[in-house]
């Protein structure tokens, strides 16, 4: 793939995920349109610099982009952002830790060890289980993505994707006003139904 074409995709995947992210934190469901085509192009990207859990990670986001444009489309899921209590923030993240040892062990054993396997491991690990809980409108999900984009920002950087990189830093900004508005939206539900 030639340099300038890498990086109109990887700025076309940018602002497609900006434009999900900034739907998603509306909770307007066209978001995961733009989420999974962004995914697609991610694929195709980190599949060039042999990052292939992040290859797969993108894989996995479509495949959720089609997942959530399904679940927020249906009448009961509409709507209803929940919480998760400690009990199940600790199974999500023993499955996040689970996740990374995991996903390190497979890619060693498939000799494919990468130069930040580690992190690439981690950020595929636990952005799953935030996008899992995204889809299920679980407020906490905006925590799991902040902690996932700081170790992306770097990993994104040493890999020579900038673009990329700029996206998790704007993703931690986005988090936090998705967090306040899903909050806010959660707290005029509870007292209208109330």
């Amino acid at each position: 793939m030639s340099p300038a074409l890498a990086i109109a995709l990887e700025y076309s995947a940018v602002a497609l995920n900006i434009v999900f992210t900034i739907l998603i934190g509306r909770e307007i469901r066209l978001g995961w349109s733009f989420g999974f085509v962004a995914a697609l192009i991610g694929v195709v990207l980190y599949a060039v610099q042999n990052a292939w859990l992040m290859s797969a990670l993108n894989g996995f986001y479509a495949v959720m982009g089609l997942y959530g444009w399904w679940n927020w489309g249906r009448d009961e899921a509409s709507g209803k952002i929940i919480r998760f209590g400690v009990q199940q923030h600790a199974v999500l993240i023993g499955i996040g830790v689970i996740g990374t040892w995991a996903l390190m062990l497979l890619m060693k054993w498939l000799d494919q060890p990468g130069v930040h396997l580690g992190m690439e491991a981690f950020i595929a690990s636990f952005a799953m289980v935030a996008t899992w809980m995204m889809s299920k409108k679980v407020l906490e999900n905006w925590f799991y993505w902040t902690v996932g984009d700081l170790v992306a920002v770097v990993y994104n950087h040493w890999i020579g994707y900038d673009g990329y990189a700029l996206l998790n830093a704007i993703y931690i900004a986005l988090a936090m006003v998705g967090f306040m508005r899903w909050r806010k939206q959660m707290n005029i539900s509870s007292v209208s139904t109330a």
